[in-house]
């Protein structure tokens, strides 16, 4: 009789354990709080539309690194249709001239020179770097556990100019790079790259990647792609049960035995994967007595990627005038936006114009993920659903109004215009403080190795982006794997990554 693994949520994370469970031979239930899977990575439809959730790039989409087999593997590659960009994120008037970070680093560096040929030592010093990274490649099919000195030492000997550029990029966050530059234009574009507080090893990883041509993005989006990792999980005879939230986990004699599910059923298992919010799991649902000091002061202070009010629009035209990219397109706005107590003075909008399956024919979705913090809508929503409300409807007015002063011709054409917030992601995934992907890479938490497992808990693992800092859908892929690879060493049987 096959044993029994629990895994708790139906993210990529937890699809990608419940897969590699079925293909070595487990029995595998996953149980999600919401009724239907893909946590985070998720789409909705809207008078038409589908909203993309979270995909911008899925870094593997070709052939280049470890990533690639893994996505094989998972059965998201066959089927899909990528699209490779050619810039990464533009920004429109800064001081009066447009930054385009271009994925060929040979046109970005002559495009940044054009800007401002006195930073040609730092333009020369980012352009190789990125160069350097995308020239390197660790191993990424064993969980690090399974690696042993010989590996490491093949890995880093193989890799040397990565190793040096990494273990300076490290230490170093976007902010600080951007002081590099003596042009106010070329510094105002990198200090709005998403958070500054990271490490710009992840910021060089990004446009590495996109170089390589390694990076596109999947025509559907969230929503396809879930489908596809749904249906490879139960094409290998996987089951979900949705409505099903975990409540607590069950342990007995130092060992977890199974879960509670809405506080009243309990269910038993010989191993639970939790690929859900690392808070909860380890403060509510196991309790704080597994949990090494060490984890405990690192969830106490390791920042997370913002909290986002999310917003999205349908629009009954097109966008052929404006070129795609990774990001989308960074405009000034008129009058700085107040989003909970963040000041916005540009917004980074995704105009869909390269993906026709999201809105009807002759229409394009538009989308926004703008930085906020959680307490301020935790407090609105606890004291006041109007003005809750009232206050989501004026940021999305006020976003409107951003993309018909820049854009023009938009309000008239306007289908719909919706706005998630922090609220939202904490009700439909549980993460803690509604962030929408974990562990900010700052370099601070790069020098971290969370755990994936504790001494004196056995039968118990966890996966996702509480594991991994910087997040996103290749760690959350291959951390469920990673369970899978440590379950079977510890059942004593060769892990397999392919059912024939």
């Amino acid at each position: 009789m096959s044993k029994k693994i629990a895994i708790i949520g139906a993210g990529i994370s937890g699809l990608s354990a419940g897969i590699f469970a079925r293909i070595n031979g487990f029995d595998a239930v996953i149980y999600e709080m919401g009724q239907k899977a893909g946590g985070v990575c998720s789409s909705w439809e809207r008078q038409g539309y589908y909203v993309n959730g979270s995909i911008h790039w899925l870094v593997g989409s070709a052939p280049g690194t470890d990533l690639y087999d893994l996505w094989h593997q998972l059965g998201v590659i066959e089927g899909n249709t990528f699209h490779n960009h050619s810039s990464f994120v533009e920004y429109k008037n800064i001081r009066g001239r447009d930054v385009h970070f271009f994925t060929d680093i040979h046109k970005l560096k002559k495009h940044f020179l054009e800007i401002s040929p006195e930073d040609e030592k730092v333009i020369q010093e980012l352009t190789d770097a990125i160069e350097t990274v995308a020239n390197g490649s660790f191993p990424l099919d064993r969980a690090f556990e399974l690696l042993n000195a010989w590996d490491w030492t093949k890995a880093l000997l193989s890799n040397l100019p990565l190793v040096v550029a990494m273990g300076k990029y490290n230490q170093i966050s976007i902010k600080a790079f951007a002081q590099k530059f003596q042009s106010d234009i070329l510094r105002i574009a990198f200090e709005n790259f998403w958070a500054l507080e990271m490490s710009m090893t992840f910021f060089l990883m990004q446009l590495a990647y996109a170089y390589k041509g390694t990076a596109g993005y999947p025509l559907g989006g969230s929503g396809r792609f879930i489908e596809k990792l749904e249906k490879r999980y139960r094409d290998l005879g996987g089951k979900i049960e949705f409505g099903q939230k975990a409540t607590k986990i069950l342990v007995e004699n130092g060992r977890a035995i199974g879960l509670e599910l809405n506080h009243h059923q309990t269910i038993q298992a010989d191993y639970v994967i939790s690929a859900a919010d690392g808070h909860s799991v380890l403060f509510e649902l196991l309790g704080e007595a597994f949990v090494d000091d060490k984890t405990k002061t690192a969830y106490q202070t390791l920042k997370t990627f913002p909290s986002l009010v999310y917003f999205s629009a349908g629009v009954a035209r097109t966008f052929e005038e404006i070129p795609p990219s990774i990001v989308g397109v960074n405009i000034p706005l008129t009058a700085p936006l107040q989003v909970g107590n963040y000041t916005h003075e540009r917004i980074t909008f995704q105009i869909y114009n390269f993906d026709p399956t999201l809105a009807p024919h002759g229409k394009t979705l538009i989308t926004a993920m703008v930085d906020t913090d959680y307490e301020f809508w935790q407090n609105l929503h606890e004291h006041s659903q109007e003005a809750y409300r009232a206050e989501r409807q004026r940021i999305s007015d006020a976003l409107v109004d951003a993309l018909e002063k820049k854009l023009g011709n938009i309000k008239a054409h306007l289908e719909f215009a919706d706005t998630a917030t922090p609220i939202t992601y904490k009700n439909w995934t549980g993460n803690h403080n509604g962030s929408y992907e974990g562990w900010l890479p700052t370099p601070e938490a790069t020098k971290l190795k969370l755990p994936s497992h504790f001494k004196g808990l056995s039968h118990f693992y966890m996966c996702g982006h509480w594991v991994t800092p910087g997040g996103g859908m290749p760690p959350a892929a291959y951390s469920g794997r990673d369970a899978i690879q440590l379950i079977c060493r510890d059942e004593k049987i060769h892990f397999k990554t392919s059912e024939l």
